[in-house]
């Protein structure tokens, strides 16, 4: 009877000890875990740093550039003047007027991406902006033989800052028509959509274009990423788009297909009238 009780206790003793070690077992991974992230967190906190010590570097940059910049191409607008009949060096300047342009439009973009984002809000109707930013495609697309197609739902004014997100939709409308060098279907939509309980007012721009691999939809809003070499693009395009709508609390997002063309689509965050 002794000998009974004695092995029912070394038992306990043993199942006990088993469940000790897995509970020991369980404590070193998720010490071990906890370790894994906290490098993980500070790795993270350090190239954060870096980032923001390359983005404050590049706009210090920008801005020292763009003075003379901005005197050269002044001053290649006034020596046009002196050379009115002389059509070689009339040539010349003009190039370094476009080039001086080209740059100034440069960096600017790399202000904007590398500052940081200021809005001056108004209550605004975004189909007005959308409205204007197509006017001023309307040649370029009859050139190209790009049909324009708008619906227009009603939608809610919302507070946004117009020229950033004029800015925004007109870089969206530009990448839909290089999208379709030979003609095709620009479309541009507004609605209202509720978002894990939240309300949008959306903007949709879609083309039926070259669309977008999807090796390179992984990188479409990494800075200076562009797949338009012959147009010299900064790349700058989309990633300061969606810096502009997630500045005004809202996202953006993207369906695209090799070969049958893109859908980009801009939310914004509105408060419904109670």
């Amino acid at each position: 009877m002794v000998i009974r009780d004695r092995e029912k206790t070394k038992r306990r003793l043993m199942h006990k000890l088993d469940d000790l070690r897995t509970v020991l077992d369980e404590l070193q991974n998720a010490l071990s875990e906890f370790h894994k992230t906290e490098e993980q967190t500070q790795e993270e906190i350090i190239e954060y740093e870096k980032l923001s010590a390359l983005g404050r570097l590049t706009a210090n940059v920008a801005h020292e550039i763009r003075n003379p910049i901005t005197v050269i191409g002044g001053l290649a607008e006034r020596l046009k003047k002196s050379f009115v009949h002389e059509p070689k060096e009339k040539e010349y300047l003009d190039l370094i007027s476009m080039e001086a342009r080209r740059l100034e439009e440069i960096l600017r973009d790399v202000l904007v991406f590398s500052d940081k984002a200021f809005f001056q809000r108004e209550v605004r109707d975004i189909r007005g902006l959308i409205v204007d930013v197509l006017n001023g495609y309307e040649q370029v697309c009859e050139r190209v033989a790009i049909e324009v197609v708008n619906h227009f739902a009603e939608v809610p004014k919302i507070y946004i800052d117009e020229r950033q997100v004029r800015a925004a939709i007109h870089n969206l409308v530009s990448n839909a028509v290089d999208a379709m060098p030979e003609g095709g279907i620009l479309k541009v939509t507004t609605s209202v959509e509720s978002l894990s309980g939240k309300n949008y007012v959306a903007a949709m721009v879609s083309d039926t274009g070259t669309g977008i691999s999807e090796e390179n939809l992984k990188m479409i809003y990494e800075p200076f990423f562009t797949t338009k070499r012959e147009k010299q693009e900064t790349g700058l395009g989309l990633a300061i788009t969606k810096k502009i709508v997630e500045g005004h609390g809202g996202l953006i997002k993207v369906e695209s297909t090799a070969g049958k063309g893109s859908t980009f689509a801009l939310y914004f965050p509105y408060r419904a009238r109670q």
